[in-house]
């Protein structure tokens, strides 16, 4: 058992079989090329997979072992959509409310809200990984994917008053604003 920790802990639960490296999977729409960038740096079978939200469903084919949002009554439908594109469902959702498997505190709020991508990476620095990229997070431009519309120019707040001193040196990200806060993920820093 992990010092520290209860037997019920999310964290003990999935440590057993996690690896020590995690993308965090965004729905920008860098996604697809992050993640070809990112796969010229490191095979992505020794990463494991957070997807953020219910637009990442089915829009990430490989397996996921975790799902994050802050949208909990969304896992539902996330389930459905999985499902129906073939997608594995054997992952843990996290969120800072109750009706998911794992609850994070809730950290970044509004007005400076870093978005679910921001708790994607607090539970994945939570459970232990010890570096995480972000893919199809840049937290700039818009998400034209679904009919809502949303500016992720606001949720840079957030990350800049949270995430350096949260995450420190464990965070990098693939694209745009995330990036040029916390870094590019070179092969380097992947393999140290």
């Amino acid at each position: 058992m992990i010092p520290g920790q209860d037997e019920d802990s999310c964290k003990y639960r999935v440590k057993e079989s996690m690896k020590d490296k995690i993308i965090v999977i965004g729905v920008a729409p860098s996604l697809e090329d992050d993640i070809k960038k990112l796969s010229g740096i490191i095979d992505l079978d020794l990463l494991d997979k957070i997807a953020i939200g219910l637009d990442c469903s089915d829009r990430v084919t490989f397996d996921i072992q975790h799902m994050a949002t802050y949208h909990v009554e969304e896992l539902e439908q996330f389930r459905i959509r999985r499902q129906k594109m073939g997608g594995n469902l054997d992952f843990k959702t996290h969120s800072h409310k109750q009706g998911a498997d794992c609850i994070w505190p809730l950290v970044a709020r509004s007005p400076f809200s870093g978005s679910s991508a921001f708790l994607g990476v607090q539970a994945a620095i939570g459970l232990g990984y010890k570096k995480v990229v972000l893919c199809g997070c840049p937290m700039q431009g818009q998400n034209l994917i679904n009919k809502r519309a949303t500016d992720y120019d606001k949720f840079q707040k957030g990350w800049v008053k949270f995430a350096p001193s949260m995450f420190g040196d464990k965070v990098k990200s693939m694209s745009g604003f995330t990036r040029d806060l916390m870094g590019f993920p070179t092969k380097e820093w992947l393999y140290e």
